[in-house]
């Protein structure tokens, strides 16, 4: 699709409500509740084939695969730290959130700013989510990603 097609395409999907949080476009056509289910099913974890626990989804350059910062970075899934891991417990804070060594202060500070607002939270982190029962390796976000209206 040529550039001024795509823009009018977006410009019409705004319209209709699409990508509004009621109307939240899925990322990468994935499916929440199908993925959650299927796991649920097989009594598998979910792992996520875009975004896979391999050093190439750390980054580039200082973050790159054997790099100095990445060199000893073991994947765990949360039980593997803790016999009883909380995602949200009680509502949330900013001093809830540590910085680690990866160099992602910008991302931990937008998730700061969202416990500072609980309908804002309960909109990009839905409510109900846990490692209780019911728990298949998967989470639920919703973030809109802005584009400028005319260039696309």
């Amino acid at each position: 699709m040529s550039g001024m097609a795509l823009c009018i395409q977006r410009a019409r999907q705004r319209q209709q409500g699409i990508g509004s949080n009621c109307q939240a476009k899925p990322f990468l056509n994935q499916d929440y509740a199908a993925m959650r289910e299927h796991c649920l099913q097989t009594g598998s974890l979910f792992q996520d084939s875009s975004f896979p626990a391999s050093p190439t989804s750390l980054g580039f350059k200082e973050l790159a695969p054997n790099s100095f910062k990445t060199r000893d970075v073991q994947w765990m899934r949360p039980r593997d730290l803790c016999s009883n891991p909380q995602f949200i417990v009680e509502g949330a804070t900013r001093t809830d959130i540590c910085q680690g060594a990866l160099g992602d202060c910008w991302l931990l500070a937008a998730i700061a700013s969202l416990t500072l607002n609980e309908e804002i939270l309960s909109r990009v982190v839905p409510n109900g989510q846990s490692f209780g029962p019911g728990y298949a390796g998967i989470f639920h976000f919703q973030v809109s990603i802005l584009s400028n209206p005319i260039l696309g």
